[in-house]
Order: structure tokens, then C-alpha cells, then sequence
């Protein structure tokens, strides 16, 4: 009988830190610009359950020769006010050498990891050094950004706003004790990117709350958590900009993509030689330094 082990979300917090997350996060997405790390498209569906939007996922992938895995989220939410309700999220591992298998709790791997790759679609292509990192969004995995922000890209101040006072005192209190760099709580997102190096975005919004005029053409912008019910971005802004996705088949079903699509608008996506279009894994080779401090938006999707 194959032997089966559990790892509890406590487990995964009392050995992997921040930097920890960083550094795995950074030598996957380097695996996956090779092919080693393999990574279809999820499957996803989408209900209604007491009010809320039901969202199921299955995110599947495999580091060739060495594991095979799927994460399985259930989320259950309200894009329109912002409200998050119970999620639940697991990863199973199986070790195609021994074939042993390995149960996560998932829900603190899935805030760091996609903290850690916010971060790093900025380390990979924003200017150095860096003074200022903006985050919108106050949830789960904003404090997750501002904590691989601080010990990946070292900014001098993290800003961060949200659209409660509550959240803001909330996340300030958590979060403030954690960092090396200043935080400083905003109340506005106009004041909170302006002059930004870096735009982390992270707010579960049906209409698009970062403006093309709030941003400095130059500042590197991360959107993370991007699915058919969100769009975070202005599309003068969206549109404005090279795009490197974290999964191009997975990120056109985004709000920002869908209304590009809709309108017949065109994307600027960033093509190698060949004409083929690169992804964050490609980012994470170098392949992309010609885009550095050019103001790129890295989307992610979400991956397994």
C-alpha cells in the first residue's frame, strides 16, 4: 500500500519563510521557462451557493520525472463587494520515483506562493533599486506580497490601501512587526501608486480600479488573482502596456482579456523570434531583460 503523508498548513508556516517561498517560487518558474515543470491549463467551473459565487478549481502540473500533482481550491466569494468567504485548498503530491504520496493543507501555500510570484514578476523585470512597492488590497495574499516584497526587492517604504479603515488597521497591526522596511497605510489608490516603482494588485473587483493616469509609465505592475469575474485594470491602461502572462491560455479568460477581446482591441504581448509568446518562466531564464523598467504588466492567472 502506498504510504500517504499529511502536512498541515502549521507544518508549512513553521519551516518556510518568506524567503523560503521566494526561492522556491523563483527556481519553479525557472523550471517552467525550460519545460522541466509542466503546467495545463486548470479547470475551473463557476456557481452560485447561498448568495456567494462558488468557485472550484483544479490546477494540475508535474516536474517531469520527479512529481505529479494538483492543487484542488474551493472559494467561495463576492467580487462585488470585495467579500471573501470559507476557501478551502489542498495540494496532492505523488513521488513518480517511489511512488509515495504527500497531502497538503494548501491554503498557506497558495497565499505565499502567489505573494512570492507577484513579487517576483517585479524582480524579474522592474528598474533597481527600488524606493517604493504599492499594494492594493488588504486580504490574504496582500500580506502575503508585502512580506516577499520586503525580503525580495528590500523597497525603502511598502504602501498599501484598501477601501476599509478597518482592514487597513487590521492588516497594519499583522503584518508592520513582520517587515524591515517602512509601512505606511493609505486611504486612497491615488495616493498609495503615486510614484511607485512597483504596483502589486490584488483586489477582487468586477470594475477596474487602477487608472491609467494614477501610474508612472515606468512602473512595473503585478496583478495577481485574475479570473473571469475581475478586472482590475483600466483597459486604456491594460492595453497600454507589454503583457506577460503566467499561462496565456489561463489568462484569457480574465476580465482584462475578455473585454480586450470583446472590444477587438489588440494586447501587447511580448513575442520571442519565432513569434511565440513569452510567459513568466521565460521572465525568470532572463529572457526578458529588454523590458526592464519599461513598465510591464506580469498577469497571473494562478498555477498549480
Amino acid at each position: 500500500m502506498d504510504q500517504i503523508i499529511k502536512i498541515s498548513d502549521e507544518d508549512v508556516a513553521s519551516f518556510m519563510t518568506p524567503a523560503d517561498f521566494v526561492a522556491s517560487c523563483d527556481a519553479a518558474f525557472q523550471l517552467y521557462g525550460t519545460g522541466e515543470m509542466v503546467n495545463p491549463a486548470r479547470e475551473e467551473s463557476l456557481s452560485q451557493e447561498e448568495g456567494m459565487d462558488l468557485f472550484h478549481l483544479v490546477l494540475p502540473g508535474e516536474w517531469t520525472g520527479r512529481y505529479r500533482g494538483q492543487k484542488v481550491i474551493e472559494e467561495r466569494s463576492d467580487v462585488k463587494t470585495g467579500r471573501l468567504g470559507e476557501r478551502t485548498a489542498k495540494i496532492e503530491l505523488e513521488d513518480l520515483k517511489t511512488g509515495h504520496r504527500v497531502v497538503f493543507d494548501a491554503e498557506h501555500i497558495t497565499n505565499m506562493r502567489t505573494g512570492a510570484a507577484g513579487v517576483l514578476g517585479a524582480q524579474y523585470l522592474c528598474q533597481r533599486p527600488i524606493s517604493k512597492v504599492a499594494i492594493l488590497g488588504t486580504g490574504r495574499i496582500a500580506k502575503a506580497l508585502a512580506l516577499c516584497a520586503d525580503v525580495a526587492l528590500k523597497p525603502e517604504v511598502i504602501q498599501v490601501t484598501s477601501r476599509s479603515e478597518a482592514n487597513r488597521e487590521a492588516f497594519a497591526n499583522e503584518v508592520a512587526d513582520h517587515l524591515t522596511c517602512k509601512l505606511q497605510m493609505m486611504t486612497t489608490i491615488e495616493m498609495c501608486v503615486s510614484e511607485a516603482d512597483v504596483v502589486l494588485a490584488s483586489v477582487p473587483t468586477p470594475q477596474p480600479v487602477l487608472l491609467k493616469d494614477m501610474v508612472s509609465e515606468h512602473a512595473h505592475i503585478s496583478v495577481l488573482g485574475g479570473d473571469q469575474r475581475t478586472q482590475q485594470l483600466e483597459q486604456s491602461l491594460f492595453l497600454s502596456r507589454k503583457v506577460v502572462p503566467d499561462h496565456l491560455e489561463q489568462v484569457l479568460k480574465s476580465g482584462e482579456f475578455l473585454s480586450a477581446n470583446q472590444a477587438g482591441q489588440e494586447i501587447l504581448w511580448v513575442k520571442d523570434g519565432a513569434g511565440m509568446t513569452q510567459h513568466v518562466g521565460h521572465a525568470a531564464l532572463g529572457k526578458l531583460e529588454n523590458l526592464r523598467g519599461r513598465g510591464a504588466i506580469v498577469y497571473f492567472s494562478g498555477m498549480a
